[in-house]
């Protein structure tokens, strides 16, 4: 695997193309894995905020902001149901959208459905770990939520989730997502090792990337796409992909089937609009 992109502020890029198609590709594995099940046990190595507020300029409005106002003809989809009941009027070109972070998703998901939800998550960055501070205090969340057992570690979240992760006999779906700033040299590996030993673990993986800056392990199920394809435009980044892993074998064709039909409708779906 090759790498890397350079400097990321999520507070720049949230709502880009590429968060579309992970949080898109995200919701839709969280969704599949809790069918049957009323728990999910969920665990990320770069949390970022919770939430973000979008509003022009910025590189949200050719990514999300180019479909926004497809978002009641895709609420078959998990993520664009989220996004829509976060914002349940459609807000005018020059308002403020709510977008939330891939852990506020899981969070919104998990409530939606009832679902028990145990979350560790880590983030190394001090600004980050106060909005979380700010976000899991307020007296008044969401009412459809019940308060999430969610643990957030102020640590660098590759050495955290190595010493965290270990074999369990708990049943419940076991879901890691991994989303690093590919700013540093060993971002690619210290993924590529944490990936192995989640899955070794018994976790479902999946492991975000730019297609122009990097390649999947051939070993890996990997969903990529072209942001042309979607109608969307990423700069200097042509596509993304997330990398799919899982230590059962049935399960995770599974959910790479599931992934890539939905992936499917969606792109047929954003073309006929």
């Amino acid at each position: 695997m090759t790498q890397l992109m350079g400097g990321y502020d999520h507070r720049v890029h949230a709502g880009n193309a590429g968060d579309v198609w992970k949080h898109f590709l995200l919701m839709e594995a969280a969704d599949w894995l809790l069918k049957g099940s009323n728990r999910l046990i969920y665990a990320e190595s770069h949390a970022g905020r919770p939430h973000y507020l979008l509003k022009a300029p910025g590189e949200w409005e050719e990514g999300i902001g180019r479909i926004w106002h497809l978002l009641p003809s895709l609420q078959s989809f998990a993520y664009f149901r989220i996004l829509s009941e976060l914002n349940p009027s459609l807000p005018q070109a020059s308002e403020e959208r709510i977008y939330p972070g891939s852990v506020r998703q899981i969070i919104e998901l998990a409530g939606r459905r009832g679902t028990e939800l145990q979350a560790d998550i880590w983030d190394s960055h001090p600004d980050v770990a106060a909005s979380w501070q700010d976000f899991l205090s307020q007296e008044s969340l969401p009412s459809i939520l019940v308060r999430p057992g969610i643990c957030f570690h102020f640590s660098d979240g590759f050495s955290g989730l190595l010493s965290f992760l270990r074999p369990s006999s708990d049943s419940s779906p076991r879901l890691l997502f991994i989303d690093p700033p590919y700013v540093e040299a060993q971002d690619v590996h210290m993924a590529e090792k944490l990936m192995q030993k989640a899955r070794d673990a018994g976790w479902t993986v999946l492991w975000w990337y730019m297609t122009s800056e990097m390649t999947a392990p051939a070993a890996l199920d990997a969903l990529e796409i072209d942001f042309a394809q979607m109608g969307l435009y990423g700069g200097r980044w042509r596509g993304a992909g997330v990398a799919v892993a899982g230590s059962k074998s049935s399960q995770l064709s599974g959910l790479v089937h599931h992934l890539q039909q939905k992936g499917e409708e969606l792109i047929r779906m954003l073309k006929w609009h």
